[in-house]
């Protein structure tokens, strides 16, 4: 079994991952416009939205997309960052502890269910163009998978969402159903790379 149907394979035992479809890569190209186009879409006053890991994604060996309901874990750090790129000024938070810890502190602004503003970050970036960035993550269930190193995953917008979801034949009118890219590098002689 090679390396891509062994990670399609670990990805499709993961709770909540409801399909999967590699990647071709003549689809890269397009995918990197659809999100940059989606990021157009979602200008917010005095912020640019930049997918920033999708590049990251893109440039791996292999990508595959998985299409996953609520039950998928949540990712293992803040998908969404606001910054000055020096300056975390807002960031997105899922732990249900950090969240009640960040509810009495004094310079946290609570915005929604799980997005922080921090008062002090957004006093020094005053007046300097900021940044809500998506950014790349680890994939924990596929670190350590024997022939698998750099794996990273990012979240997409909504065009390259529906356009994924098209092309792979899934549903792409149910609003509980979500979109994620995963990317990964093959380690040498098919060892995971601590071997």
């Amino acid at each position: 079994m090679d390396t891509v149907e062994r990670v399609r394979m670990r990805l499709m035992s993961i709770p909540g991952v409801v399909a999967c479809w590699v990647l071709p890569h003549e689809e890269r190209e397009l995918v990197r416009r659809l999100e940059a186009q989606s990021n157009l879409r979602q200008e917010l006053p005095g912020m640019v939205v930049a997918n920033e890991g999708i590049k990251d994604i893109l440039n791996c060996k292999h990508v595959i997309a998985i299409s996953h309901s609520p039950a998928l874990r949540h990712p293992p750090g803040p998908v969404l960052v606001i910054s000055n790129e020096e300056i975390v000024v807002g960031e997105e938070v899922w732990e249900l502890s950090k969240l009640e810890k960040l509810s009495t502190d004094p310079n946290a602004i609570l915005v929604g269910k799980g997005l922080v503003v921090y008062r002090d970050a957004l006093i020094r970036t005053k007046g300097k163009p900021l940044k809500l960035a998506y950014r790349a993550l680890r994939f924990p269930e596929l670190e350590g998978l024997a022939g698998v190193q750099d794996v990273i995953s990012v979240t997409v917008g909504i065009l390259v969402h529906f356009h994924l979801g098209q092309r792979a034949g899934w549903n792409i009118n149910d609003p509980n159903l979500g979109t994620v890219l995963i990317g990964f590098n093959e380690s040498i002689r098919g060892e995971h790379p601590s071997s």
